[in-house]
């Protein structure tokens, strides 16, 4: 949808599908820096501080996302308060995931790591809150969520399997103690 560097033209709004926000290192790793779902708004802090952006944005799944040209989101902010109050909120809260993630991947031990990304996956996009929800992701994908090495994550789910935390059916993943999950020390 947009690759880092260009020129922020349009907000994007997720009408179906999924889609990931990621930055890559020099030595070619990728970290994902968002996760969107259907109902989800991005691509909007580039066009607020009229710069470029700063990830690349893609799909995860077939996907149908509707652009917004930047004239006509500026249009819609400065006539419109409650449009301005519900984009600082996004904003703040983005901040806010944003200084958690980046505190987790400097601080967290490898199984706390994978667990956070796993319940966060969880969070984003079991709406319903199954207990039967079923997390459908690539491991590249949901190593670079977690901040960790691919082979350093499938070890993990695979000590997580042992300990009867997950099960893991053609290759999507089901939460079997998110309790636990949550509670694993550091």
């Amino acid at each position: 949808m947009y690759s880092e560097g260009k020129h922020a033209t349009n907000l994007f709004y997720i009408i179906k599908g999924k889609v990931k926000t990621s930055k890559r290192h020099d030595n070619g790793k990728e970290l994902i820096t968002g996760l969107y779902n259907e109902g989800d708004y991005f691509g909007y802090t580039p066009l607020l501080s009229g710069g470029l952006y700063q990830d690349t944005a893609e799909a995860m799944e077939d996907a149908e996302v509707a652009l917004i040209p930047k004239s006509d989101f500026e249009s819609l902010m400065n006539g419109n308060p409650s449009v301005q109050r519900r984009l600082i909120q996004m904003l703040a809260n983005n901040m806010a995931e944003k200084e958690e993630q980046l505190l987790g991947i400097a601080y967290n031990s490898l199984r706390r790591k994978v667990a956070d990304a796993l319940l966060a996956l969880d969070k984003k996009y079991n709406a319903a809150n199954s207990v039967h929800f079923s997390i459908d992701i690539s491991r590249d994908n949901l190593a670079a969520v977690a901040g960790v090495a691919k082979e350093s994550l499938i070890r993990t789910l695979g000590d997580f399997r042992d300990e009867k935390l997950i099960s893991i059916r053609e290759g999507e993943i089901i939460l079997e103690d998110r309790k636990k999950l949550e509670r694993l020390l550091n």
